[in-house]
């Protein structure tokens, strides 16, 4: 009898221009790579140890989002955003993600509800003055779970998408704890909409969210009008 191949876990087919594309894009929302910097294809290639081509690949799909610039006979370099760029950036997350709230409210499941109000319990912390990482969990688990809930998967990879490029702008910006209390108030009412299955109201609460963030980027950073 032929024996029967047992496999615990998907396989998946990753390129390695797929791996070097996560690499620079974690390297880009955490603030490694600053704007207007170079990203050289041969220095790229010996710091991650392959050949030019998955390097190019990557870089293609980054210019293609938006994160870099590709100008002929020149390096591509890391885009550097004007006000004007990060004003249109979040107008287009407020799009996005304010639809998403309303499509995901009537289908979320209550599973996900609950531990998002496991998270936001948790958020919370004892001394009201020390906001940190725990919301920062929630905040991310709270936008993830939304664009995941929607039930459109294009809206889903675009929300994807732009999220990266805020994670950018959001990655020069400092989160003060009063910023960070002012996000989680925020996200609790968008959270009880969610829970009340109101859509409309959930929809309103992350567009004025985003608008709140937007406005608070805009005041940390001092950004020229137009890129140069």
């Amino acid at each position: 009898m032929a024996k029967t191949l047992e496999f615990k876990a998907p396989v998946f087919n990753v390129s390695l221009g797929d791996l070097v594309y996560q690499r620079l894009v974690n390297g880009l929302v955490s603030g490694q790579y600053k704007g207007g910097e170079e990203m050289n294809e041969v220095t790229l290639a010996t710091q991650f140890q392959v050949s030019r081509t998955p390097i190019r690949e990557a870089l293609r799909r980054l210019s293609a989002e938006g994160f870099v610039v590709n100008q002929r006979n020149k390096h591509a370099t890391v885009i550097t955003m004007s006000r004007s760029d990060v004003i249109e950036t979040y107008q287009v997350r407020q799009i996005l993600e304010s639809s998403a709230a309303r499509l995901a409210a009537p289908i979320i499941c209550g599973e996900q509800i609950n531990e998002l109000k496991k998270l936001a319990k948790n958020a919370a912390p004892l001394d009201a003055g020390k906001w940190g990482t725990d919301e920062r969990h929630f905040d991310e688990a709270l936008h993830r779970t939304i664009a995941e809930s929607c039930g459109n998967e294009k809206l889903h990879r675009e929300i994807l998408r732009y999220s990266n490029l805020v994670r950018f702008v959001r990655s020069r910006v400092a989160r003060s704890s009063n910023r960070l209390a002012q996000g989680h108030a925020e996200h609790l009412r968008i959270l009880s909409a969610l829970d009340a299955r109101d859509g409309e109201r959930a929809q309103t609460e992350m567009s004025n969210h985003i608008a709140s963030a937007l406005q608070f980027v805009l005041e940390d950073l001092q950004l020229p009008e137009e890129a140069p």
